[in-house]
């Protein structure tokens, strides 16, 4: 096998053909079976591992073989490592037709074993708590999880007890760490709640400390029990954001720190800034301390109160807060006064807002991705209208997995 794909796959060819086989590691000789056929390519199925390759490893993951979230175990952090960098490079040349000499070396994350803060696990019937099967909704049971936080992990069977006894129908549950040397729930059901469960669920909070609080919501109704506020330092001596649970947060709090200072750095200070995708103000309470202005936009409204909350708390009077799509308030304000854009979209990217952006040309576009196609895809809209890639800078959040963090600096040289 030649190297690790964007994707949960190792990549080789077999007469002129590429392979694309999970559970390989670059450098392993090994037989295959081909599980499907598309022309110049081919999936397979790893049969036998004939000849280990240098990256190979003993994943410590009982589970691995089964579980569809970290396809990338089996391979060594530093080969890791390099197969990031390398598809952040060539996604940008093959797609954006880019070549990023200012590519800098992938920054690792500070652990690669025990770094979330988060996870997110299925509920099945009768209790079942696990993690979806790869390419499949089947279910698979699981007891532990060595990437999540040792407190994270640790919570998993008192949360099948209490899934188990609950008659609300549940769909999934997120297990996440608050900040403050405890755990908060975040609980999606199907229907309506079960009256019940109110009294089983308060019992199951007194029974278990390690667990502030619950929040359980379904599509037209909500329920909190206990303390469900979540705190997220994105510095290591300012005050946090405080968020609700079920609103997004950064999964790796250690390389949190690393990815703020990255984008504070990038930006500059005196700046005025726009933040596009802003959720909760991970990045616009670090940005405001160091800009003249910052006005933060995201469609979230309850992620824009809490950040507008948490910035207010830390006495920052230079942000505005505003809820509206990307799309909708640059049409409607444009620039907003800035001349440097942020933007860190979900891994769908912002292709409605690159386009917006190539036309409003904004001086500097900080551009914050966790997935290097939809980064280049967006970054060929800028590219066309006259931006060029001055800086790449690769971080290291999701170790065992092939997902990582991006931040592109672009600069407009062309009116």
């Amino acid at each position: 096998m030649a190297a690790l794909a964007y994707g949960p796959d190792a990549v080789g060819r077999h007469d002129g053909r590429v392979v694309f086989v999970p559970g390989a590691a670059p450098g392993d000789r090994v037989r295959v079976r081909v599980v499907e056929e598309h022309g110049n390519w081919a999936r397979a199925a790893l049969v036998h591992v004939c000849v280990p390759g240098p990256a190979r490893r003993a994943p410590p993951c009982p589970w691995v073989r089964d579980c569809g979230g970290c396809p990338w175990q089996h391979v060594d952090y530093a080969a890791q490592l390099h197969a990031k960098e390398a598809n952040v490079r060539e996604s940008l040349a093959r797609i954006a037709g880019v070549t990023p000499h200012a590519l800098a070396p992938i920054q690792a994350a500070p652990s690669e074993w025990a770094y979330r803060r988060r996870i997110r696990v299925h509920v099945g019937a009768g209790g079942v708590v696990g993690y979806r099967r790869p390419r499949s909704h089947a279910l698979v049971p699981i007891d532990e999880c060595p990437i999540a936080e040792p407190a994270v992990a640790a919570a998993l069977a008192p949360l099948r007890a209490l899934v188990g006894s609950l008659r609300t129908t549940l769909e999934d549950a997120e297990i996440v760490a608050n900040g403050r040397e405890a755990l908060v729930l975040a609980v999606n059901a199907r229907g309506a709640f079960a009256a019940a469960d109110e009294t089983a669920i308060r019992a199951w909070l007194a029974a278990t400390p390690t667990v502030a609080g619950v929040a359980l919501r379904g599509r037209t109704w909500t329920r909190r029990f206990g303390v469900t506020a979540i705190a997220t330092r994105s510095e290591i001596d300012a005050a946090p954001t405080v968020q609700r649970a079920g609103t997004f947060t950064q999964v790796n709090p250690a390389a949190n720190l690393l990815l703020v200072r990255t984008v504070v750095a990038t930006v500059g200070g005196g700046a005025r800034v726009l933040e596009l995708f802003c959720g909760a103000g991970n990045l616009t309470l670090p940005l405001a301390r160091v800009s003249a202005s910052v006005v933060a936009v995201d469609q979230n409204p309850r992620g824009v109160e809490d950040g507008a909350a948490s910035a207010a708390a830390a006495g920052l009077a230079n942000v505005r807060f505003e809820v509206a799509a990307t799309d909708e308030h640059l049409r409607r304000h444009g620039l907003s006064g800035a001349d440097v854009v942020v933007l860190d979209p979900p891994r769908t990217g912002a292709a409605a807002a690159a386009r917006l952006l190539a036309r409003l040309a904004p001086a500097r576009i900080v551009y914050v991705s966790c997935d290097p196609t939809t980064l280049a895809r967006d970054v060929r809209t800028l590219a066309s209208a006259g931006f060029a890639v001055a800086r790449v800078q690769p971080l290291d959040m999701f170790p065992q997995g092939p997902h990582v963090e991006t931040v592109l600096e672009a600069v407009l040289t062309a009116p």
